[in-house]
Order: C-alpha cells, then structure tokens, then sequence
C-alpha cells in the first residue's frame, strides 16, 4: 500500500511542491522475524568491534551499531542466519509491487544494508539517507511489535508509520525520518537499508563501501515470478 506526503496546489509560481510515495509492506512470518532479531542482538558485540562510521545524523554515538553502517551488509549474513535470505526475497517483491503502484520503471540494483538498536533514553534523530541528483530508494524494516512510530516528514508535513514486527517502509532516500526517546527497558531493533542504481554513473563499482549486494535486475525478476520460487 502506498501513502502520500502530497503539499496542496501551489498558489502561486513560486510556491513549492510535492509528491512523495512512501510504501507500506507487512511481512507476516512471526517466527522467522523473531529467529532474525535474536540472531542480530546475538551479533552486537561483534558488530560493534568494527571500524566506526558516521552515525548518518541519526544522533547515535559509537557505541552503537548504526554507526557501523557500510562495514558490513546485513544480507550477506545469509549463511549464518538463512532466515534472512528470506527477508530479502520478502522485500525484492515488495519493491515490485511499490513500482507498480507507484507506476515507475524497474532499474537494475544494488542493496547496503544495517540494523539498529536503541535502547531506554535514546532516539533516533531526523535525518535522511541522502540528497544527491543519484539517490534513489530506502527502506525500514522492524523487528517486533514496538509502541513506537517512524516519522517521516517533508517541509511540516508528516506521515507516522507504527514500528510493527515485520512492518517495511519503502521511501525516497531524500526523506527526512526520525523516532522518539525509547521509554522501554528491552532493545529496539530495526534494519535500514539504501538501494543503489547499478549503472553508471549512478553506482560505478560493485566494491565501493557498504559491501552492497545484488537486489534487483531482469533475472533475479524472472526467478520471483517462476511459482516454483
């Protein structure tokens, strides 16, 4: 399902506009997203032993695994949690149905993604995942049911997406986000993720940072649509 973040009509020839689609995905295996969440809380420590990164505007300090974005990519963890190749196939159908409906044209692409954890007294601060002329596609992904809202917002108007397990947002990576103080005394988790466009200039090397990873071409759209898949 897609919704809007849509400005009224302009009124006058410099009056700004637009129209942002943010899509809206639920994927329903309750005990395959447990298995995920765990395998990741399990991975913390480990995670956190790499080089830091910049927390992205999100606020996180370096002891966080936000900060670690780009050392690693969550999907190619694949081997050690398969629950998660799972997810990836979960959200490789979302985004066709969110070009679909947002009728735009399928691209060829790449995938980096991380996971994040908050715990009691922090948040998660307004940021965004880039505004260049190349930038394309983002997602959220959460991993239990959290009292607790991503909100997206462009120019004063909003859009409140609740923090379900298995819950994914799909949105222009230009789209400032941001979650409240964590009031609670378990972790909050969730995965991020940037999509790329394969084809220069747009993503010019498969070993740039982020360690990104296939997600979307004619074959891979071929395999999805075989029944046997």
């Amino acid at each position: 399902m897609i919704y809007k973040l849509k400005s009224k009509r302009p009124g006058s020839p410099y009056a700004p506009s637009w129209d942002i689609s943010l899509g809206s995905y639920q994927w329903e295996d309750s005990e395959k997203i447990k298995t995920i969440k765990e395998f990741l809380l399990s991975k913390e420590e480990e995670i956190l032993k790499l080089e830091v990164n910049r927390d992205a505007g999100t606020g996180l300090g370096e002891e966080s695994v936000t900060t670690r974005y780009g050392r690693y990519n969550v999907f190619g963890l694949g081997e050690e949690c398969p629950e998660i190749n799972n997810l990836f196939k979960f959200i490789q159908k979302s985004y066709l149905e969110f070009i679909k409906e947002d009728d735009t044209i399928l691209l060829p692409l790449k995938i980096v993604c991380w996971y994040n954890i908050i715990r009691k007294g922090q948040e998660i601060k307004e940021h965004s995942h880039g505004a260049g002329e190349i930038i394309y596609l983002s997602g959220n992904v959460h991993l239990d049911n959290y009292d607790s809202v991503t909100r997206y917002v462009e120019r004063g108007m909003d859009c409140c997406m609740p923090n379900i397990a298995g819950g994914l947002t799909i949105f222009p990576s230009y789209v400032s986000h941001s979650v409240a103080e964590w009031q609670n005394d378990y972790p909050r988790l969730s995965l991020a993720f940037d999509l790329y466009i394969d084809i220069q200039p747009y993503y010019p090397s498969a070993d740039d940072d982020g360690h990104p990873i296939t997600f979307m071409n004619f074959d891979i759209l071929n395999q999805l649509a075989d029944p046997r898949n």
